[in-house]
């Protein structure tokens, strides 16, 4: 019983809930940070392996337009090779190849002649005149000589006012009329297809030379065609990405931030670029964590809440239980201790004597004709008298020696480590220093003395009583033999 109650005062002292709360509070907010710094960095992941997944199929239309563009620009190359007298813009069999090339592709892409003076011409308009002379495009002046395509910065048609991306072809006969075909891409068309594609909200498909400058994106941007992108937004390694690699984290590719994918087109100058806007990734995720960290919030409040009240009832009990101790080991009147708490530590010490062989000796004193003050002089004074006493025996003991009351005006000393000689001076000191009191009363001054017993602790005690009795027999011999008297046994 005594060790169970032992076990819930440690569990129930304020140390022990301050530890228990602050444990819980760290665990459950590291808890909460360690799920907020994952949770973050999964959806990362899972957007970058979805913008990879999305960047190889962008990446995989697109060659395939290229390529298609690639071979009909070689069919035509190939009939103006075999026919290096036909004019071109007249040959019925050039028209019905080309109106095919036209049919196939929904009027996505439409070939054209370029002159050996930029002069630009639609083979089936029906006009003799150019269309335009693009002798200062890039494609007219940089498109090699080697039969490989050249993709040029985009334009905007003059007739039908839509974007368009040429790419050009030299043919290998320089004496031809046109030495430079070109088909033109519809940018509008092929934004299309990318806008279908792209992640919503606030993603980006973004067709790029391999300088950087933008072909084609979705969401259109027209302003932003034939402009180099953002150096800090394309890897300076760009082209040798395999497809479908992909940055992680976010790269600067305008004002907002942005989680990208590049992936670079085989067999073509092009590189796909697939965005996805930093911040909209992160709004499932930032949700999520407000509502995990006001749940915590939630329980901590309450949790420190009930900690705080429990360390003040605590408080009370621990207030409360040393009051209780306090009137169970003190006597109310003169502030010694009680007879029990007395008794209970003569017992103890007495075992501790007998075990480390050291000595002990107890004093018991009886305030001589204690009766006739209470009945002379009233119990007011009696009690007054007991204080008295209480205080100057109390200033003649050591730091380990006790005092106690055991009756009407009898108290004992217990002294510790004290032989009996050493034991009479300490009652002497107490019994010189008694006859010294006076109490001052409406019927005269009140003096008194005390007889003592004296008594030694020795290996044939084999509990406290013997020495009590001891003590007890010695005290009656001091009264008999006089008041103010000490007498040992």
């Amino acid at each position: 019983m005594v060790k169970t109650s032992r076990h819930l005062e440690e569990w129930a002292s304020p140390r022990t809930v301050i530890t228990l709360t602050m444990l819980f509070v760290v665990v459950l907010w590291a808890a909460v940070g360690f799920w907020v710094v994952s949770a973050r960095h999964e959806r990362v992941l899972t957007t970058s392996e979805s913008l990879q997944r999305m960047n190889h199929a962008v990446e995989d239309q697109t060659r395939r337009q290229f390529r298609l563009v690639n071979v009909f620009l070689a069919a035509c190359a190939n009939w103006l090779e075999a026919n290096p007298d036909r004019d071109p813009r007249s040959a019925p069999a050039f028209q019905r190849l080309i109106r095919g090339f036209r049919d196939r592709t929904g009027e996505a892409i439409d070939i054209r002649l370029l002159a050996a003076d930029g002069g630009l011409f639609d083979v089936e308009a029906a006009a003799a005149d150019p269309l335009a002379n693009v002798a200062d495009s890039d494609y007219f002046k940089n498109t090699p000589p080697s039969g490989q395509l050249f993709i040029g910065s985009p334009t905007r048609a003059r007739l039908e006012g839509h974007s368009e991306l040429p790419v050009a072809l030299r043919l290998s006969t320089s004496e031809h009329a046109f030495p430079i075909l070109v088909a033109a891409i519809d940018l509008g068309k092929l934004t299309a297809v990318y806008e279908r594609q792209r992640r919503k909200p606030g993603g980006v498909i973004t067709l790029l030379r391999s300088d950087g400058m933008i072909l084609a994106r979705a969401p259109d941007a027209p302003q932003l065609l034939g402009q180099p992108i953002s150096g800090a937004a394309l890897p300076a390694n760009a082209l040798a990405l395999q497809p479908g690699d992909a940055l992680p984290e976010p790269a600067a590719g305008g004002e907002r931030r942005q989680i990208t994918s590049y992936s670079p087109v085989p067999d073509f100058p092009l590189l796909v670029m697939v965005s996805a806007d930093y911040d909209d990734v992160l709004e499932p995720w930032l949700r999520q964590s407000l509502w995990v960290i006001l749940l915590a919030v939630g329980v901590t409040v309450p949790l420190a809440v009930v900690a705080f009240r429990s360390l003040q009832l605590l408080r009370a009990l621990a207030s409360r239980d040393a009051a209780l101790q306090h009137l169970a080991t003190t006597d109310r009147l003169t502030g010694v201790s009680s007879r029990q708490h007395f008794v209970a530590t003569l017992e103890e010490q007495l075992q501790r004597a007998n075990r480390e062989q050291m000595p002990l000796s107890v004093l018991l004193f009886d305030i001589d004709f204690f009766k006739r003050i209470n009945d002379g002089y009233g119990h007011a004074v009696g009690d007054q008298a007991l204080i008295a006493f209480a205080e100057v025996a109390s200033d003649c003991l050591r730091e380990m020696d006790l005092i106690g009351r055991l009756g009407a005006g009898d108290f004992a000393m217990l002294l510790p480590a004290t032989r009996i000689d050493e034991a009479i001076g300490i009652a002497e000191r107490v019994r010189a220093a008694i006859a010294n009191v006076s109490i001052v009363t409406e019927n005269g001054t009140v003096q008194f003395t005390v007889s003592v017993g004296a008594s030694e602790a020795n290996a044939s005690d084999s509990s406290f009583d013997s020495v009590l009795k001891r003590a007890t027999a010695a005290l009656q011999g001091a009264r008999s033999g006089g008041p103010d008297h000490v007498l040992v046994i």
